[in-house]
């Protein structure tokens, strides 16, 4: 089919969860946060996603919906051990907004739960299709945000890189409807593939784009390849004829780079010119540059979103 994928369509499989609500990792290890991932699997179907073996090794193929998500996060909720939660993201490791959303509605009935308790939460998308959830959303301002992951907005470009996810043009628009309804919007240049998104135009270009469309924060990410990602990668670059991309890959990661369990990662001096070039375009737009995480940095009223307790906020009106 498209060399990475077996399927024509992507098979959607029901299974029900023990469990939902989990704390993730960096490559290197260090707890970050909580995440609920509604789905295992993902219709994207992107050359370079990460999450594809760690996963599912069919995870371009099948999607596992976990149907009883809703239930388990609130039986979980009321079951958390101390008053105080960190913020939800939706999601880690696939898209909470994926076509499959659109019949089982999984990911609106979770924020229906987190909103409920008082929760705060993110919303990390590809897609443009989150925009059937507006409404509910909207009514959460203040207590959370939507961050798109936009890897370019040559639109050629993004077709082939990820021929699944939403236009750029069709993200950028649920971008603007989002911050015109008063969400925090966000955009996250990940990942950042060497010799074919790193170019400065590129990044500018993407952030430029973004800022117009009511992005107040962005943020980025270099590239990490696994044994199977680089396989998919490097099969892409050659039937294109994408020889310097190739070899700078080659150069970046298997002779400066370094190895971090079954990842190989860029080496330090290239992430750093990377974040400090979305970092100075960002700061020159007007926008800040990181995932307003800590306390009170999201957005107007200022709320303490590192450690909130819970239903705290449940009684208070959304304006």
């Amino acid at each position: 089919m498209g060399g990475w994928w077996s399927r024509r369509t992507v098979e959607v499989r029901p299974r029900r969860a023990k469990g939902v609500l989990h704390y993730y990792y960096d490559v290197d290890d260090r707890r970050e946060g909580l995440t609920v991932n509604p789905y295992v699997g993902c219709s994207h179907r992107c050359v370079y996603c990460y999450a594809t073996y760690e996963w599912a090794k069919d995870f371009h193929d099948v999607v596992v919906a976990k149907v009883n998500a809703p239930e388990v996060l609130k039986s979980e909720l009321a079951t958390w051990k101390g008053r105080i939660i960190e913020p939800v993201f939706l999601s880690t490791a696939t898209d909470p907004y994926q076509p499959v959303e659109g019949r089982l509605r999984l990911t609106r009935r979770i924020v229906e739960v987190l909103q409920s308790k008082g929760v705060p939460y993110y919303v990390f998308t590809k897609s443009a299709t989150v925009v059937r959830d507006l409404d509910l959303h909207a009514r959460y301002r203040g207590r959370c945000a939507i961050i798109w992951s936009l890897t370019t907005v040559d639109e050629g470009l993004k077709r082939e890189l990820e021929p699944g996810a939403s236009s750029a043009r069709g993200v950028l628009k649920a971008m603007r409807m989002f911050a015109e309804a008063g969400v925090a919007v966000g955009v996250n240049v990940d990942p950042v593939i060497p010799g074919l998104t790193d170019e400065p135009e590129g990044i500018r270009g993407v952030l430029e784009a973004s800022k117009a469309s009511g992005a107040s924060f962005a943020y980025s990410g270099v590239l990490r390849l696994r044994e199977d990602v680089w396989n998919r990668l490097r099969a892409f670059l050659e039937s294109r004829g994408m020889r310097e991309a190739l070899r700078t890959i080659e150069r970046l990661y298997f002779e400066e780079g370094r190895r971090v369990g079954p990842y190989r990662v860029a080496p330090k001096w290239y992430v750093d010119r990377i974040s400090s070039m979305a970092k100075g375009i960002a700061e020159s737009l007007g926008m800040r540059y990181g995932i307003p995480v800590g306390e009170g940095e999201l957005v107007a009223p200022a709320e303490r979103w590192r450690a909130i307790p819970l239903d705290s906020y449940a009684n208070r009106s959304d304006g």
